[in-house]
C-alpha cells in the first residue's frame, strides 16, 4: 500500500522545515543589516545635534566628519549639573566649545516624541531645536519635524535668574496634544538641566 504523500505528517514536516528556513534567513538578514541600521541611527543623531546647533548643510554623507570636527566635548551630568562617570547621567554635547546641545524625550498624541535643544554660551538663549516622532499624524502632529516649526525656537529665552522659563511657541493647528507634548518635554528637560545651565551662564558673566 502506497503512503499518502499528503498525509498530515508530511504536511507538518514540510511546514516545520519551511518555518525553520524562513527563520534562519530572517535572522541572517537582520544580522547583516544591523551594522547599517546602527550607522543610520548614529548619523541621524549627529544630524539632529549639529542642525540644532546651527551647523549648515549637514547630511548623511558628511554627518560623521562634521560631528568629529564640531563636537568638541561630550559628557554626562549628575543632578547637580556636574560631570559624572555614572552611565545614567544626563548627556551633553558641546559644539564648537560654546553651544550646549541637550537631548529631550516626551510623549505626543500617538507615541514617543524626542528632540535636541541647543543652548548658547549665555546658558539661556536657544540657538536651535530639532524634533522627531514615532507615529504622529502627517500634516498635523508630524509637523514638528518641519523647518517652519523648528525654526521658531531660535532666540527664545529659556532661563532667567538661574531658573527655567516656560517656553512660548506657536502651537500646531489641530495638533493640540502633540504641541502640549512638545512644551511639556522642553519644560521637563530644562528642569533637569537647570543646574548645569545656571553654571554655564555664570561662567560667561
Amino acid at each position: 500500500m502506497k503512503k499518502d504523500i499528503n498525509s498530515n505528517g508530511h504536511i507538518f514536516l514540510y511546514a516545520t522545515i519551511l518555518i525553520v528556513v524562513v527563520a534562519v534567513l530572517l535572522a541572517a538578514t537582520a544580522l547583516w543589516l544591523q551594522p547599517f541600521q546602527d550607522r543610520n541611527k548614529k548619523n541621524e543623531k549627529r544630524i539632529n545635534i549639529l542642525t540644532a546647533a546651527g551647523i549648515p548643510e549637514v547630511s548623511a554623507k558628511n554627518a560623521a566628519w562634521l560631528f568629529e570636527k564640531h563636537c568638541t566635548a561630550s559628557f554626562l551630568l549628575d543632578e547637580n549639573g556636574n560631570p559624572t562617570d555614572n552611565d545614567e547621567g544626563l548627556p551633553v554635547f558641546v559644539i564648537d566649545r560654546q553651544t550646549s546641545v541637550i537631548p529631550m524625550q516626551g510623549n505626543g498624541l500617538w507615541g514617543p516624541i524626542w528632540g535636541y535643544l541647543a543652548i548658547a554660551a549665555d546658558g539661556k538663549t536657544v540657538v536651535g531645536a530639532t524634533f522627531g516622532h514615532k507615529s504622529e499624524t502627517p500634516g498635523l502632529g508630524g509637523e514638528i519635524t518641519t523647518e517652519k516649526f523648528q525654526g521658531q525656537f531660535a532666540g527664545k529665552q529659556v532661563m532667567g535668574n538661574g531658573k527655567p522659563i516656560p517656553i512660548e511657541f506657536d502651537a500646531i493647528t489641530g495638533a493640540t496634544k502633540t504641541s502640549n507634548g512638545v512644551k511639556e518635554m522642553i519644560d521637563n528637560t530644562l528642569e533637569k538641566y537647570s543646574a548645569y545651565l545656571k553654571k554655564f551662564a555664570e561662567r560667561g558673566e
